[in-house]
């Protein structure tokens, strides 16, 4: 009987045509191989589908669904993966051939931890790739993460395609929550430090790469009419817990300028009533009440000026 691989890699698959290739080139040319990969596919439209299946390799895995979303994608994989830790990569993003390797060591060094995070980089666009710092950490630090909020003040410890989490921890946290149209992997680990599980980093080498645009981001919140609920599920803990507090409201600020930039004036000004301004930095104080127009054009220089308006927080 052969024994279940070492990591279960799940992708979820909507639309990636133009990038789910070289995502799988990059999962595929890993130099620990001791894993599966699942994708599922999530209704997609164009032909991401077609072109994954023409990977000939017998660690692949496919599924398909009807479109339900991200969150149902993603906990479908997990509830089909075959082994006990699983590895997360959505279909635009890279790894580097190092990637599940660095995992394995962290998970053999600190076994039985809620979480184990690689440094990434996020790529705004072909010619600007920021790499991620994490507040109060050293530029090498390797271990248990000594405060999930406190260290994510600049750049979150945990990015969805930088991680592996056991599959136990996954079903003790009933999955990614379906009801969440964005960032459902932030309330993850919201609920999964609140709940004291341990997160690991290795930030000595950054291994992954994360592929964001700023479309890609405004279709998300263009025609919205709620905000995102893990932006006031947690007030009550939030009274308790000062760093909490300061991390939603970065999520907060960063939510309200993309609301600024999509256009949607009244989601904008419902979360501008619920934000701690004294959590924020002059500079985040004036981009929120700027007008619209105004920060479309930030945004452009920033490309231009390698700067990430989002960082800009008020440290203490």
């Amino acid at each position: 009987m052969l024994s279940p691989p070492f990591f279960s890699v799940v992708i979820p698959l909507y639309n990636k045509e133009q990038y789910i290739k070289e995502t799988l080139k990059s999962v595929l040319n890993q130099t620990f191989d001791n894993f599966e990969v699942i994708i599922i596919n999530d209704g997609s439209t164009d032909k991401s589908f077609e072109v994954a299946k023409s990977f000939n390799d017998h660690r692949l895995k496919f599924f398909q669904q009807e479109n339900q979303g991200l969150s149902i994608a993603r906990n479908n994989g997990i509830k089909k993966s075959a082994s006990g830790y699983i590895a997360l990569i959505d279909a635009d993003d890279l790894w580097s051939p190092n990637h599940l390797q660095k995992l394995y060591n962290l998970i053999q060094d600190y076994p039985n931890k809620g979480l184990y995070a690689s440094r990434y980089a996020i790529k705004k666009s072909k010619k600007v790739t920021h790499q991620v710092n994490y507040y109060k950490l050293p530029e090498d630090f390797r271990g248990i993460v000594p405060s999930f909020f406190k260290h994510s003040l600049q750049h979150c410890v945990a990015w969805v395609s930088s991680i592996c989490v056991p599959k136990k921890v996954f079903e003790d946290m009933n999955y990614f929550d379906p009801e969440i149209y964005s960032e459902q992997d932030t309330d993850l680990y919201i609920r999964m430090a609140l709940k004291n599980y341990e997160f690991v980093l290795d930030a000595s080498e950054t291994t992954a790469i994360h592929n964001k645009t700023m479309s890609d981001n405004l279709s998300n919140y263009k025609n919205k009419t709620k905000v995102p609920r893990l932006l006031y599920a947690y007030k009550d803990e939030e009274k308790k817990n000062d760093y909490l507090n300061r991390y939603i409201d970065l999520n907060r600020f960063s939510t309200i300028v993309f609301l600024k930039l999509a256009g949607n004036k009244p989601l904008e000004n419902e979360l501008k009533e619920d934000i701690t301004y004294q959590n924020l930095s002059r500079f985040q104080r004036i981009v929120i009440n700027l007008p619209n127009p105004l920060v479309r054009l930030l945004f452009k220089a920033k490309d231009i000026l390698k700067l990430n308006p989002f960082l800009v927080f008020k440290m203490k």
